[in-house]
């Protein structure tokens, strides 16, 4: 008997519409009352005032400006013969700045100074300067990346290029100078 009577009231339950709001029971959980919310307030937008157009006769007549032609660049003559020796003069200069204050005398010469002396000296073009350079800061950062104090190695590397950059300079002085 109590099996008809539970069964009918379950589907009536069941069956039932219930409102949203029912679910929500204030006594256990509070649901805070939202504010009311107030219309947006729109600013009237008011119309620019126009210039006054000046007449075709007031008016300057516009010079037809001609397409500007970049600036051509400068090309640079062949680079002379004995470039190869002085890109790896330029290197060896750059290992020397970093392994001569660690190993070398304290009243050696400055090797960025010598470097400055050698580029201006050549009378190329931004190019090749660029490329001095850059062999410079390759054997710069090449040693400066291995060799942070003196050791037996630092110390024979820097004698072996004193060697090999005092050649180079022998070899192009003599076989390029100016006769």
């Amino acid at each position: 008997m109590r099996a008809r009577f539970v069964l009918p009231v379950l589907i009536a339950a069941l069956l039932a519409p219930a409102p949203a709001s029912a679910q929500f029971f204030q006594f256990f959980n509070p649901q805070p009352a939202r504010p009311p919310v107030a219309a947006p307030q729109y600013r009237e937008v008011r119309p620019k005032p126009k210039k006054p157009r000046p007449k075709p006769e007031q008016r300057r007549p516009v010079a037809k400006a001609e397409p500007q032609k970049p600036p051509a660049p400068k090309v640079e003559g062949p680079p002379p013969p004995f470039e190869p020796q002085l890109l790896r003069l330029s290197e060896i200069m750059g290992a020397l700045a970093v392994l001569d204050p660690l190993c070398g005398d304290s009243g050696t010469t400055g090797w960025r100074e010598n470097m400055q002396k050698l580029m201006e000296a050549q009378e190329s073009g931004p190019m090749q300067r660029e490329r001095l350079a850059g062999a410079y800061n390759r054997g710069l950062r090449g040693y400066t990346y291995f060799h942070r104090r003196c050791t037996a190695g630092a110390d024979l590397a820097r004698v072996r290029l004193m060697d090999e950059g005092g050649r180079l300079a022998h070899d192009v002085a003599t076989a390029y100078r100016e006769r």
